[in-house]
C-alpha cells in the first residue's frame, strides 16, 4: 500500500518534469520567431548581443534541452521505481 502511494507520488513528479520540459521547449520555439525582429543596436550606452549570440545561445539552449529530455527517457524507470532517489 505504502509502495503505491511512492510509485503515484513518483509519477506524479516526473509527469511534472516532463510537462515543464515541454513548456520549455514550446518558450524556446516561440523565441526562435523573435529572431528575424532582431535589428541592429542603436549606439547607446546599453551594450546589447548581437544577432549572431542571441541565436547561438537559442541553438545552445536547445541541445541542452535535448539532452535533459533524452535523460530523463533514460532515466524515467529508475526515477519512478526507486522515488527519485537515484
Amino acid at each position: 500500500m505504502q509502495v503505491q502511494a511512492w510509485n503515484r507520488q513518483a509519477n506524479k513528479k516526473y509527469e511534472g518534469l516532463r510537462k515543464a520540459i515541454e513548456d520549455v521547449r514550446i518558450a524556446l520555439e516561440e523565441a526562435a520567431k523573435m529572431h528575424s525582429k532582431i535589428g541592429a543596436a542603436k549606439s547607446s550606452e546599453w551594450r546589447m548581443p548581437t544577432k549572431d549570440q542571441i541565436v547561438g545561445a537559442h541553438k545552445k539552449a536547445e541541445q541542452q534541452l535535448h539532452v535533459l529530455r533524452e535523460s530523463t527517457k533514460k532515466w524515467e524507470k529508475e526515477l519512478t521505481s526507486r522515488g527519485w532517489r537515484v
